[in-house]
């Protein structure tokens, strides 16, 4: 089985920074030392979610998910642990030489991304060869400049049924698992395989952080070697399909590119097609997406809300266009995103516009002839006809009020409903009931179920349940984080001050059984903790105690009126405050106890020397903890 080495593993983990990949998924606030957004593993409203870059930390308080870098990249992704590896490798440029042996087969899923990433290499490859001429000179024709051509991967599948598959196989990569992520088919009636894509220019669809998941295939117009087939008229677009890696309907292409501009601008432009994306992009227009050949999904919009606050549609002005951004408009809504309209004149499309007007005349278009839902809803019915009949009015004033039902904001509902009842010339009175009508229907399927999900290339699966909360003491979080945040000097300034025993029982002490042995073995290391060596829970755990937002200092002081030292700034004094309230409150507990089993002898009329000799035992203890006498007891060894 494939190992990657250690040392390697922290090469990786040095050059890449937590704070940029998790910014590649979730839009992050600065919020003191650490960044805030909103999670990207459950739906919220509020952001929960919290990074800490210091400590290469996430954690969401919300699903209670957490862990370091390569945790983050495993959970997003849908990957394992030696993958999220290779992942941020090639994102930091860093060769991966694997321990054990690499080939494909180790693991099926790699050997999936492995064969994708291939199949990308040798698309591009093809346009530096004479057969691929045909391919190159078709994207300069189109006005793609080799320095875009490069940004986007993009390349050309051979006129041929097999090359493809030839140096596949080549490089050792099965026919079957080339087939099962699209590369390949079947022939019918035979044992043989051939390429999926023939003669076309090739755009390969990324994940946010650059892994190749799935390809689109334009065809070259022109017949090549000078072939002809009447009979035979081969679709313009052909896609990946559905695999055990893409999903397409939570992928958008040119996202990989377009995010950083996005999350500058907050709004994200949506185009239909792959050459838009690419057009814009290369005019500077870099805030641009397009939905891979599929009808806007609400998996879609999630992830743009992770990056922008309002979405633009620049959809085809043709019936279907129409039709498709009318539909986008409620899906965008029931995201969170504001959602505004523009079409081009003449039927353009954004690649023929801004190939043929420039940039400048594009940006101008896309200030100008912006519109809001209402007055697009209200526009497009008005074309068709659909305000000359009272039914015809009413139904529009329903779509409306249903896609004002999707907005959460108050004022911008108000500020919708009077813009709908001045659109139709109608009082805003009437339209509040329909209103009122929508917001109902969306309460009822809000409680529904919800759907089964999937990542942009994980298996499908259900949603995480909701895990029960760990329970601990505040001194107890405390004492943790301070051990796992400033190592073996602290473990052996904590644990030599108190007993295990003196820890609650159960997960809390086994974790400190945890620190004990690897401190007595000289191997403790918080990563460990946050990698998941220890099991998730343990994993969960650390996370959930690193990322704490109130320590014992604030909770002591708002409770108690008792200040304590700031965990971050006097460490060492904050740990001596907190053993002594953790000591305290067990000997508090044991005189109760003691107290208790007093009172039941006496009933019984039996002797209470020992019991009362045991309770001032534990009243003089109590006084000595409280004037810190237990500080200088720790000479005895760990554990």
């Amino acid at each position: 089985m494939a190992r990657i080495p250690d040392a390697t593993v922290d090469d990786v983990r040095a050059a890449v920074d937590l704070i940029d990949v998790v910014g590649d998924y979730v839009r992050l606030k600065k919020q003191g030392n650490r960044f805030v957004g909103l999670c990207p593993f459950h739906n919220e409203k509020t952001p929960s979610f919290s990074v800490d870059g210091r400590q290469d930390l996430f954690y969401c308080f919300g699903c209670k998910r957490g862990g370091d870098l390569f945790k983050f990249v495993e959970e997003i992704e849908g990957v394992g642990f030696l993958d999220a590896v290779r992942l941020l490798a090639d994102r930091a440029g860093i060769e991966i030489v694997e321990e054990g042996g690499s080939h494909p087969e180790a693991d099926e899923r790699e050997a999936m991304h492995a064969a994708l990433r291939f199949a990308a290499r040798f698309f591009f490859d093809q346009l530096k060869t004479p057969s691929g001429k045909r391919g190159l000179d078709y994207l300069l024709g189109r006005g793609f400049s080799k320095e875009t051509i490069t940004t986007f991967g993009m390349g050309y599948a051979p006129d041929s049924w097999d090359a493809f598959l030839q140096a596949a196989t080549e490089a050792q990569y099965r026919p079957e698992l080339l087939e099962k992520v699209g590369l390949v088919k079947h022939r019918d009636g035979s044992d043989g395989h051939y390429d999926f894509f023939r003669d076309r220019v090739i755009f390969p669809i990324l994940s946010p952080v650059g892994k190749v998941l799935g390809f689109g295939g334009r065809i070259v117009p022109g017949v090549p070697g000078g072939k002809q087939d009447d009979d035979y008229e081969p679709a313009k677009y052909i896609n990946t399909s559905e695999t055990p890696v893409y999903n397409k309907s939570g992928v958008l292409y040119g996202l990989k590119q377009a995010k950083t501009e996005i999350r500058g601008q907050e709004e994200a432009l949506l185009v239909e097609g792959y050459a838009d994306v690419v057009s814009l992009y290369q005019a500077g227009i870099k805030n641009v997406v397009a939905s891979s050949g599929t009808a806007l999904t609400s998996q879609q919009v999630n992830l743009l809300a992770r990056y922008a606050k309002t979405v633009v549609l620049l959809y085809d002005a043709d019936s279907a266009g129409i039709d498709a951004a009318l539909k986008a408009v409620e899906i965008v809504l029931t995201g969170g995103l504001a959602v505004y309209v523009v079409q081009l004149p003449d039927g353009a499309d954004p690649d023929s516009f801004v190939q043929q007007f420039g940039a400048d005349a594009f940006r101008k278009v896309l200030r100008e002839d912006r519109v809001d839902f209402v007055s697009f809803y209200v526009g497009q019915a008005r074309k068709s006809g659909g305000l000359e009949t009272g039914e015809g009015k009413g139904a529009v004033a329903e779509a409306l009020m249903r896609a004002v039902a999707r907005i959460d904001d108050p004022v911008a509902q108000e500020h919708y409903i009077l813009r709908a009842a001045a659109e139709l010339g109608v009082p805003d009175a009437l339209l509040r009931s329909q209103y009122a009508d929508a917001s109902r229907n969306r309460r009822r399927e809000e409680r529904r179920p919800p759907p089964r999900y999937r990542t942009s290339d994980a298996p499908e699966q259900q949603p995480p349940p909701s895990e029960a909360p760990i329970v601990m003491r505040p001194e107890e979080r405390s004492l943790l984080r301070l051990m796992f945040e400033h190592g073996t000097p602290m473990v052996e300034h904590i644990l030599m001050k108190i007993g295990i025993d003196e820890f609650s029982p159960g997960l809390v002490r086994e974790v400190v059984e945890h620190i004990i042995e690897r401190y007595q073995a000289g191997t403790f290391d918080t990563e460990a903790f946050l990698r998941g060596d220890l099991g998730p829970i343990i994993q969960r755990l650390a996370a959930e105690v690193l990322s704490e937002t109130h320590t014992l200092s604030d909770n002591w002081e708002l409770k108690k009126g008792i200040g304590v030292p700031v965990l971050d700034e006097h460490p060492y004094e904050a740990a001596n405050s907190t053993l002594k309230f953790l000591k305290l409150d067990r000997v508090e507990e044991a005189i109760e106890q003691c107290g208790h089993r007093i009172f039941l002898a006496a009933q019984a009329d039996e002797d209470l020397t020992i019991l009362n000799r045991e309770k001032d035992q534990l009243t003089a203890l109590r006084l000595q903890i409280a004037k810190g006498e237990f500080l200088e007891w720790g000479t005895e060894a760990v554990g």
